[in-house]
């Protein structure tokens, strides 16, 4: 299922998704499997393939808490026939998101609201293969990732068809009726989280919901979001700590940005920087003063540079008769493999380069460490933004020629 990611990337908080708390004290749990049609999962072994030719298990496991370790088997078995059952035995004080995962085949989310658990799997099927039966909060988790996966996949077409007209250069209106459809659509994902949030009895699925929120939510919205939470249960010390290491990561994210932004060019006097061109005359940034410039830092050899660059030749079609060019300075090492890059890519704007690699002196002046990497300048030598890309280049050109 692909995912959507709109805002709060900083946020995405995948510890929240991956969580253990139960209100009640609860040791162990039971999990009783009936499953069918094992042959029909199992594609023919190669011969002599000992291993391949083992009976598949059957696993039940606990997802450990962050996400970043391997899941922990808590129980196991072998499936020896193509009808079968299995019993297997967990262990957890707190209400937690189990796996019960076939191996080398489909896996099924659980939650341990129960002490006995009934699962009937039909390896055969590919879609709808499972039912759960003593466990109410598993399949509320079951109508939860169904429902989502199809809300997410709504809005995942809206915003590849408003893409594909921004790439398209249609009308104005069709984009802003394409913007509202994607608008509408985000809503309604975000309805849907929040009140499944707010209602659902087990904490566990909240904080799972909770989780997929931060790729949708606005972070204010997260926030409410998550102290609620917190609050609906406050008896538990894992929601606190999810709290705790939410506000750590949030004063470290800006901490960072602080310090980005301290290291920023923008609002800053652009600095000259005079360099060759290919027939050896000096161009120097100063010498575009009067206009807006895009001093754009590349090399036919940097593959990010040469996927941009598209984007920023439509730039530079669009606006070169509103009083806007563009710079390019090049940590090419070759003339001759430079020359080509702005021929084959059609960069027909002026060119310069000292052919130093990263000994450049551009590099010395501007201290960026990767590229591409480009400032634009306005018309009195001031720059104004820093690392624009795709759309986002199109964007600002387009507030500050209009």
């Amino acid at each position: 299922m692909k995912m959507i990611l709109i805002r709060f990337t900083g946020f995405l908080f995948l510890g929240l998704v991956l969580i253990h708390c139960k209100p009640k004290n609860q040791e162990s749990f039971t999990v009783t499997v009936n499953y069918s049609h094992l042959n029909k999962m199992i594609p023919g072994n190669p011969q002599g393939d000992s291993e391949a030719s083992k009976p598949p298990l059957m696993l039940l496991e606990e997802i450990p808490y962050g996400g970043d370790a391997n899941p922990i088997i808590l129980d196991s078995a072998a499936m020896t026939a193509d009808k079968g059952k299995i019993v297997l035995q967990g262990n957890g004080k707190e209400e937690a998101i189990y796996q019960l995962a076939v191996q080398n085949g489909p896996i099924v989310l659980l939650i341990n609201d129960e002490d006995n658990i009934t699962v009937d799997i039909d390896l055969g099927k590919k879609d709808d293969f499972y039912t759960v039966k003593g466990s109410k909060a598993s399949n509320e988790l079951k109508d939860f990732i169904r429902l989502y996966g199809e809300r997410t996949s709504a809005v995942n077409k809206t915003f590849a068809h408003l893409d594909s007209l921004k790439q398209l250069a249609a009308s104005d209106s069709a984009i802003i009726l394409a913007t509202e459809n994607k608008n509408n659509a985000v809503k309604g994902l975000n309805d849907y989280l929040l009140g499944l949030i707010n209602r659902s009895e087990h904490p566990s699925i909240s904080l799972f919901a909770l989780g997929l929120s931060s790729r949708s939510f606005q972070q204010a919205d997260f926030e409410k979001s998550l102290n609620d939470v917190v609050k609906r249960f406050p008896d538990h010390a894992v929601l606190e700590n999810l709290k705790s290491n939410y506000e750590l990561q949030k004063a470290q994210v800006a901490e960072q940005e602080k310090k980005k932004a301290g290291n920023s060019w923008v609002g800053k006097k652009a600095p000259d920087l005079a360099l060759a061109t290919a027939e050896g005359k000096t161009v120097s940034i100063t010498s575009f003063k009067g206009k807006y410039l895009l001093v754009d830092f590349w090399a036919s050899w940097c593959g990010p540079c040469r996927q941009e660059n598209p984007n920023v030749v439509k730039a530079y079609n669009q606006y070169k008769d509103k009083n806007f060019t563009i710079l390019g300075v090049s940590l090419d090492k070759e003339k001759d493999p430079w020359l080509k890059a702005i021929k084959d890519d059609q960069l027909a704007w002026t060119h310069v380069s000292d052919l130093k690699y990263w000994n450049s002196k551009a590099v010395d002046v501007y201290k960026f460490e990767g590229i591409p990497f480009n400032v634009l300048i306005d018309p009195q030598g001031n720059i104004v933004a820093e690392n624009l890309r795709g759309f986002d280049l199109e964007k600002r050109l387009e507030e500050v020629l209009q």
